[in-house]
């Protein structure tokens, strides 16, 4: 993963030499990143910046800072409403980062909570770069380090929830990495259980690596290095031992840690966007409950690893790349899990990017962001709404299946297409560092292509219209329940006006800076405009009004009479 200078640095101007060398273009975007998420971390509505999950990180961080590590479920257990339900290791992160904010000062414990994940994010997108420019070119690389910093998804993830899914992100990508470009076998495995360790979805995306080896094993291509017996057991000894080291103090101490990664997860209530709210509401046994014995909901962590045993096992035998495979189990897991929020959702794009960008869809990149911002953002079933409408979000969520079925199928359909860039496409831009950094003396954006540029600027309204309404939330300074009408509050209706006006504008500025810089055409302008305006009321509902969809929602349906 080497980032080395091109021949022609010393001759370009030095604004150049730093946009267009890789480190600089990779530190450019990285600070930008850091100042939009703390911006608007510390401008959030507390019911955002302090959510739960932030307040369960932050208490599980301090405890073990103040009391026993080992005691860290059982204190969590006790004292909280939602309790620490994860391996330890974000724990250990999150009381690195309070520490270091108790030294510093400057920034309160809430946007330290989330350092960890920010710079996690930013790891994301320099593995992400790597991975694409050795399947690619550095242009489209570096497309895809944007895409990924910037979009509605990770800003929801890290700036809203606060959630970490990037820190077992970037250890999957790591493991994915290292097992194409390395014969070792252990640097991979210790990867993947670090991800585990962070978090325990994380082992889903370890089993195309094992079963890919074991299938390799018992088949023996030709077109592969040949894997020993010797290598899967040291592999897989090395992903066991690792973390069994980490987790067994926990496991002795008390029978807690057990209980909130296992038990306490799998009898979680159905919560999500999904086509399951249908399944719950025909198999419950009582019209306000929220579990069902059905067996795909009774059992669902098994059908949900079996099910990503099964895809693994395919793509293996079909010798797919792994960043098809994780896309496929990614979506196997939105269509079979009872817990989906929207800070989910986010898991998607590493992969997606990693498979699709190289092969130039950047269409279907396109659909996917505007499909995911919505999904992410909308309705869903949870224990306060009316549950005679069960039925509405059932609905709802059936369409957000149906997205997820047709766009599996789409990935998984003659997989190889697409691998090669046509001659006229490679003609729209350029593609080597050298060729990069001539260009960008006179356009500094050169390296995005015309048909990357609706993708890009759309992601980077959507994204500015996110950011926007969190930074105009003291304007609004609304202290109402998000869960409780009205969705304004009396006597605002100015200030809101003003607000919202300003985040339209700062979305238009975004896009006309973005357009300008890329040379876009003014129906791309206009398409990534439009798509950002439709978006704009709902960002600005949940991040500058504090009313969740499922609110506003439920509001509109009592106001119908439905």
């Amino acid at each position: 993963m080497s980032f080395s200078r091109t021949p022609s640095e010393s001759s370009a101007p030095i604004h150049a030499r730093v946009w267009q060398s890789t480190p600089g273009f990779l530190l450019a975007i990285s600070l930008l990143y850091v100042a939009i998420i703390l911006a608007a971390t510390l401008t959030l509505n507390a019911y955002f910046s302090q959510t739960w999950d932030v307040v369960t990180f932050i208490h599980a961080g301090q405890n073990l800072l103040d009391g026993s590590p080992w005691d860290l479920y059982a204190q969590s257990r006790a004292a909280q409403n939602w309790p620490y339900a994860y391996p330890p290791l974000h724990a250990f992160v999150t009381a690195l980062a309070l520490m270091i904010g108790n030294v510093i000062g400057v920034l309160p414990d809430y946007a330290w909570a989330r350092v960890p994940a920010i710079l996690a994010d930013i790891g994301v997108a320099i593995i992400l770069f790597a991975m694409v420019r050795r399947k690619s070119d550095e242009a489209t690389a570096r497309v895809a380090a944007l895409i990924w910093l910037f979009n509605p998804l990770t800003f929801y993830d890290t700036a809203v929830q606060g959630h970490f899914e990037s820190e077992w992100l970037v250890f999957v990508l790591l493991a994915y990495y290292w097992f194409e470009n390395s014969r070792n076998f252990i640097l991979p495995s210790i990867a993947l259980a670090f991800a585990v360790l962070f978090k325990q979805i994380a082992i889903l995306f370890a089993l195309p690596i094992f079963v890919s080896w074991f299938v390799r094993w018992v088949s023996k291509p030709t077109n592969y290095p040949t894997i020993k017996l010797s290598n899967l057991i040291t592999s897989s000894f090395s992903f066991a031992a690792f973390i069994i080291a980490i987790c067994l103090p926990f496991l002795l101490y008390s029978d807690d840690f057990a209980f909130m990664n296992l038990t306490y997860v799998e009898n979680v209530p159905v919560q999500t966007q999904s086509w399951i709210v249908a399944l719950l509401g025909m198999t419950r046994a009582a019209p306000n409950a929220l579990t069902s014995d059905f067996f795909l909901l009774r059992y669902q962590t098994i059908v949900t690893l079996l099910v990503a045993g099964v895809i693994a096992f395919i793509a293996a035998r079909r010798e797919w790349n792994l960043y098809l495979t994780a896309t496929l189990i990614a979506l196997a897991f939105f269509l079979t899990s009872k817990k989906v929020m929207g800070y989910y959702y986010v898991m998607l794009f590493p992969f997606l990017v990693a498979e699709i960008l190289p092969k130039r869809r950047f269409d279907l990149a396109t659909i996917v962001i505007v499909a995911t911002t919505w999904i992410a953002l909308s309705p869903y079933y949870a224990a306060w709404v009316n549950h005679a409408q069960w039925w509405v979000y059932a609905i709802l969520g059936s369409l957000n299946s149906l997205f997820f079925v047709w766009l599996f199928l789409v990935i998984a359909s003659r997989p190889e297409r697409n691998k090669v860039e046509s001659k006229e496409a490679a003609k729209q831009s350029p593609t080597s560092d050298v060729e990069i950094l001539r260009f960008a003396q006179n356009d500094t954006f050169a390296f995005i292509r015309a048909s990357q540029r609706p993708m890009i600027l759309l992601s980077l309204g959507l994204c500015a219209a996110s950011a926007g309404a969190a930074l105009v939330q003291p304007i609004i300074a609304s202290a109402s329940s998000p869960i409780r009408a009205p969705i304004l509050a009396p006597g605002m209706e100015m200030q809101a006006m003003i607000a919202f006006g300003s985040v339209i504008a700062l979305s238009a500025i975004t896009l006309v800076i973005g357009a300008r810089a890329m040379r876009a055409e003014s129906r791309t302008t206009i398409f990534a405009f439009g798509i950002t305006l439709i978006f704009a009321p709902l960002f600005f509902a949940i991040y500058a009004l504090t009313k969740e969809s499922t609110a506003i929602f439920e509001i509109a349906l009592k106001a119908l009479g439905v």
